[in-house]
C-alpha cells in the first residue's frame, strides 16, 4: 500500500505550487514520508486523503479521526475547548479534558492534556527555514483496559502568522507518532 511504502515522497516546489489541492507530508512512525491532499473541508474539519484511501480528519491541526489505518482513531469529544481552537492559546497554561474512542474496542477513554512553554525554533520546510513557536502538550491517557500512559505532542506555529506548520502527535498509546508538515501552507508563507 502507498501509505506503508518504503519509498519517501518529496515534491519539488513547482509541483507543490501547481497542485490544485493543499498538500501535507505525513510520516507515520518509522515509515517513509508520504503526501496527502486536502479533499474537502466540512464544518471546520479538514479531510486529507492518500493515494490508497487513508484519510486523516483534522480540526485546528489536531487529528480527530482516521480511516483505513490498522489502528484508527474513531472519536474525540470536547473539541471546542481544544487549546488549538482558542485564540492566543499559547499565552496561557491550559488544561483540556476529553474522551476518545479507538479501534481497539476502547470507548470513552479519559484523556487530559496540559500545555507547556513555547520555545522559539527554526523549522526546515522546503529548503527554507521558518521561525516558529513550539508548543508542547503533555498528554495523560487513562484506560481501564490498557492502564495509564503519558506522551508529548508537539505543534510548531509560524511566529508571524500563528498558522500551524508542523505537528507530531499520537492518537493513543497504541499508535505511532504521526508527523504532519503543511507544505502548501509553508510555501505560501515563504512566497509572501
Amino acid at each position: 500500500m502507498y501509505f506503508e511504502s518504503n519509498t519517501a515522497v518529496n515534491l519539488s516546489t513547482e509541483e507543490i505550487r501547481q497542485s490544485a489541492a493543499d498538500l501535507i507530508y505525513v510520516k507515520n512512525g518509522d515509515r517513509s514520508q508520504v503526501t496527502m491532499a486536502l479533499a474537502f473541508i466540512e464544518n471546520g474539519q479538514y479531510k486529507w486523503v492518500s493515494r490508497d484511501g487513508v484519510m486523516f480528519i483534522t480540526e485546528n491541526g489536531r487529528l480527530v479521526r482516521t480511516l483505513n489505518l490498522d489502528k484508527n482513531l474513531l472519536y474525540v469529544s470536547n473539541l471546542s475547548l481544544d487549546p488549538l481552537a482558542l485564540p492566543s492559546f499559547y499565552d496561557k497554561d491550559l488544561q483540556w479534558d476529553r474522551v476518545i474512542d479507538t479501534q481497539h474496542g476502547e470507548y470513552g477513554v479519559n484523556v487530559s492534556s496540559s500545555t507547556s512553554v513555547f520555545i522559539n525554533q527554526l523549522v526546515d520546510i522546503e529548503d527554507a527555514q521558518l521561525m516558529t513557536k513550539k508548543y508542547l502538550e503533555t498528554v495523560h491517557y487513562n484506560s481501564q483496559k490498557h492502564g495509564k500512559h503519558t506522551w508529548i505532542n508537539t505543534f510548531w506555529l509560524d511566529q508571524s502568522s500563528g498558522q500551524l506548520l508542523k505537528s507530531s502527535q499520537k492518537m493513543s498509546p497504541h499508535s505511532n507518532a504521526i508527523e504532519i508538515t503543511y507544505i502548501s501552507r509553508a510555501l505560501r508563507l515563504l512566497e509572501k
